[in-house]
């Protein structure tokens, strides 16, 4: 159950950051999401009314924020809170905006945190051969997980949008499913993964109908945390080098889709991204594909190696 603090003597900020948080309650942000924001967006409302001791939306000037960046940096945190730690209370000072409790933004004039490039890389080929060997077998356990490994890389699913799953949506070719932030999207089902569902459902040892959980294990139904536990495992049956989590399967499915020539529209569409700002990750691990492509068929490559060729023909004659 979430609890919102709107309690007499609280400042303006304060007090609308308690909305913040009951409007992204009422929105259908997870506990989850609350936690985070609470924590993470709390500790820049705290800086600004204990340390620096403001009340008002209106008294926050750029000056403030950029020692709020700068006490962070401070503490030692890494980069990439730095940029959360502008870009989450920046969400709350435009709900802010949007409700008219201000018309002051302080965040204009301060520029956001440069987020170190870093791109997980995707699954390869032969690392997906892996992962689907290591499901081999006719014991329910394993069909599950072959279920979960072709469900999660052909759809995109996060591990949470995974796990909301029933009985039922495993029959459906296409299903309208709730994203991160409460956005929803259709996501297809192939019929490998359709099938894939069957077989796993049909050696479920636990009675099931419609609404039913679709995930299962040895003690009942699986938590989230319980499927990302059982995508570590199957990652280690494989050998795979690093820990493997459910996200990767997002990223693979992003990456294949792109090099197989989706446009990115569409791609979107499918991942149920608001705009094609993480998009642009996923481009990143394809370009270096069409550099070695444009290094390999480059007509200036082509033109060079046939002058060589020339040039050693001339030579024997």
């Amino acid at each position: 159950m979430q609890t919102f603090r709107l309690v007499d003597g609280a400042s303006e900020i304060e007090q609308a950051f308690e909305l913040w948080l009951e409007h992204l309650h009422a929105w259908g942000a997870t506990p989850k999401t609350l936690r985070n924001y609470r924590c993470e967006v709390g500790q820049f409302i705290r800086y600004l009314t204990r340390t620096l001791n403001l009340t008002t939306l209106d008294s926050v000037q750029p000056l403030h924020i950029r020692k709020w960046l700068v006490s962070r940096r401070e503490q030692g945190v890494s980069e990439v809170q730095i940029h959360n730690d502008y870009r989450k209370p920046r969400a709350f000072w435009n709900w802010c905006l949007r409700e008219g409790l201000t018309e002051h933004n302080p965040f204009l004039k301060v520029e956001k945190p440069k987020l170190p490039p870093k791109v997980k890389p995707a699954l390869t080929p032969d690392e997906v051969e892996q992962l689907l060997r290591a499901c081999e077998g006719n014991d329910w356990l394993r069909l599950r997980d072959k279920a979960l490994v072709l469900l999660l890389l052909d759809t995109g699913m996060r591990a949470h949008e995974a796990h909301k799953l029933t009985v039922a949506d495993a029959r459906q070719e296409c299903l309208l499913i709730r994203g991160k932030g409460g956005k929803q999207r259709v996501v297809f089902l192939s019929h490998e993964v359709r099938l894939a569902l069957r077989r796993y459902l049909k050696a479920c040892p636990y009675p099931l109908n419609d609404d039913s959980p679709l995930w299962w294990g040895r003690y009942g139904a699986l938590t989230l945390w319980g499927i990302m536990e059982v995508v570590e495992k199957i990652g280690k049956r494989a050998g795979l080098p690093k820990p493997l989590g459910a996200h990767a399967f997002r990223r693979t499915f992003a990456t294949w889709s792109l090099r197989n020539g989706i446009d990115l529209e569409h791609l979107r569409q499918l991942m149920g991204h608001s705009d094609y700002g993480v998009l642009r990750q996923y481009l990143a691990l394809v370009e270096a594909d069409l550099k070695q492509a444009h290094q390999q068929h480059s007509p200036l490559r082509n033109l060079r190696k046939g002058r060589a060729t020339f040039a050693s023909l001339d030579k024997l004659q």
